[in-house]
């Protein structure tokens, strides 16, 4: 019998150590329970075979040597999972502070590679936006971009490469491809033999440069993201974050006469950069930034009930003037009074969506329940905090933030909380990517692909480290329901509250829905739109959010409609 026990204490414990050995560096937290568990299966493993000495101070002696021996043990498994399992992850983790995008990364990875001349990155059609060059024996990054654009609209994607403050951005995700530590293992073999400087890998985007350029001009000094995306394969097409930053301002030059100035210079502009001032240009709103979505998530509920139709009934609605909900909770009102004279009473699934209204989508909350419309949005990556991960990893290629539908457990057995979280207020923190999903999931028959920045790798001899291949995520609703969210996007965009995205596409079928999303007290609301086009084959699907924008159909839905004038003007099929 106890040699049973102590077998399967044995297997658990092995069972432990290699589960968390494994886990992903940002899930400490698993790794220790994992750690603390063997701990006492050691001692059951002890404990339980055959005692051969006898009590007293020798046996007491003993014991104090096995627990002194369990910690030994413990704190050998955690030495080796930091230097040697997760030794890489640890070496090159950058951490990013969600509130200020304040970037914490080991430097030593940078200084190391002063005598590497990086990768450089083109975007789809081949134009060169970074480079390096060597000035006397030390690498200097360099942005052939600025040629051409303002560089601070490509800040937030191709990072900054700083000796002093380390990396972010793509210089961050992919710096074992751009420093030749991965993918040219040969190449540095070579290098290190015939003593020639080493060459980094290069990367190739999805992102369309004259796109990019022309939405962040769009955008102007307005503090927001947009976000376009290629529904059928996931390709990020524009990625803008705005305010920016000169990434070149971060880079140190060795021909500089004096090399103390340098550093003041590089440090003047950090210390910009992280004071109030600036408006927090490093964080990457677009991935990172966290916002109420307004009404832009009456997408999402609406696919709820059209999944559950059943329950939702989402052809028999009512649009009324407000609705009290809970008693002592404000009640659900409508943006516009009188709503029902343009919804028309009773209403439909349609209409209220193209109308906007609040109340309706309430009571679609309220009919399918906190599981249903949980389940909904956990298929589209939206997370309950139980489930949520530290770090969003549907898309990998830049730090991405989770979305959440609520914040506090147990927020939506509130009918309150669950109504207004119905029309999206509540608790709700999404990232513009993920409301760009969102309608990309719709324009794609109902399946979300997988957002991806870098299409390929290719190392110094030309040949490729890796080619990119679309990857469907899932199915999130049957393509019967995506067209029917398809027609309710298009009466948006029609004669509902975005009409105005039509007027920039004359003679392209467009989708839309606004979203007019309540924040801080006091100060104006942030605007959204996500959009798609056209209609009959979608090939963009857009997410526009201006803080403090105001009304959705008004700043974002113009900004939506010039984004896809642009796309469909510069990005080829």
């Amino acid at each position: 019998m106890y040699k049973v026990l102590r077998i399967a204490a044995a297997v658990a414990v092995l069972a432990l150590i290699v589960y968390g050995l494994f886990q992903p560096i940002e899930e400490d937290g698993r790794w220790l329970i994992c750690l603390w568990a063997v701990a006492p299966l050691l001692g059951v493993i002890i404990w339980l075979s055959p005692k051969t000495m006898p009590r007293g101070l020798g046996r007491s002696v003993y014991n104090l040597g096995i627990v002194i021996g369990i910690g030994f043990v413990l704190l050998s498994l955690q030495l080796l999972r930091q230097q040697v399992v997760q030794a890489q992850t640890i070496y090159t983790r950058v951490v990013v502070d969600p509130t200020s995008g304040q970037i914490t990364s080991n430097v030593r990875p940078v200084l190391a590679s002063q005598r590497t001349l990086r990768g450089k990155v083109f975007d789809r059609t081949g134009l060169l936006l970074v480079n390096s060059e060597l000035i006397d024996g030390f690498a200097r990054r360099i942005y052939p971009l600025a040629d051409s654009f303002n560089p601070a609209a490509f800040s937030n994607i191709v990072g900054f490469f700083s000796i002093r403050f380390g990396q972010s951005g793509l210089e961050a995700t992919f710096s074992d491809y751009l420093s030749g530590e991965r993918g040219s293992a040969f190449n540095r073999l070579q290098n290190d033999l015939l003593g020639q400087e080493q060459v980094g890998n290069d990367l190739h985007l999805t992102l369309d440069a004259r796109l990019q350029a022309q939405v962040s001009a769009l955008l102007g000094d307005r503090s927001g993201s947009v976000v376009v995306l290629d529904p059928k394969t996931g390709a990020v097409l524009a990625l803008v974050s705005e305010p920016g930053f000169d990434p070149a301002q971060l880079s140190f030059n060795p021909s500089a006469e004096d090399w103390q100035a340098e550093n003041a210079r590089i440090s003047a502009y950090w210390e910009y950069l992280n004071s109030d001032a600036a408006g927090q240009p490093l964080l990457n709103r677009a991935t990172q930034g966290q916002y109420p979505p307004g009404s832009t998530f009456k997408t999402l509920t609406a696919v709820s009930a059209l999944e559950n139709a059943g329950v939702a009934e989402p052809d028999s609605i009512r649009c009324f003037n407000q609705l009290n909900v809970e008693a002592g909770a404000p009640p659900v009102i409508n943006a516009v009074e009188g709503l029902a004279g343009s919804t028309g009473d009773p209403s439909n699934l349609e209409r209220v969506y193209a109308y906007s209204c609040n109340v309706a989508f309430a009571q679609y909350a309220l009919r399918l329940g906190p599981d249903r419309l949980e389940e909904t949005a956990r298929k589209f990556d939206i997370f309950s905090p139980a489930d949520a991960p530290s770090q969003y990893r549907g898309f990998a290629d830049l730090v991405t933030t989770a979305s959440k539908l609520y914040v506090q457990p147990g927020f939506l057995n509130r009918a309150a909380a669950l109504a207004d979280t119905g029309y999206g207020q509540g608790q709700l923190l999404v990232t513009p990517l993920q409301m760009a999903m969102v309608a990309a999931t719709i324009a794609n028959d109902g399946i979300m692909m997988q957002p991806y920045l870098v299409q390929r790798v290719t190392r110094p001899d030309g040949g490729e480290a890796f080619n990119r291949s679309p990857r469907p995520i899932r199915r999130v609703m049957s393509a019967a329901n995506a067209a029917k969210m398809q027609d309710n996007m298009r009466a948006v965009a029609i004669y509902g509250f975005g009409r105005i995205v039509s007027d920039y596409v004359p003679g392209v079928a467009v989708g839309g829905k606004s979203g007019t999303a309540q924040h801080v007290p006091d100060l104006p609301p942030h605007a959204w739109f996500i959009a798609i086009a056209p209609i009959e084959q979608p090939r963009f699907a857009v997410c526009v959010m201006i803080e403090q924008g105001g009304e959705g159909s008004g700043a974002a839905a113009q900004l939506a409609g010039q984004v896809l004038q642009a796309a469909l003007a510069t990005v080829q099929p």
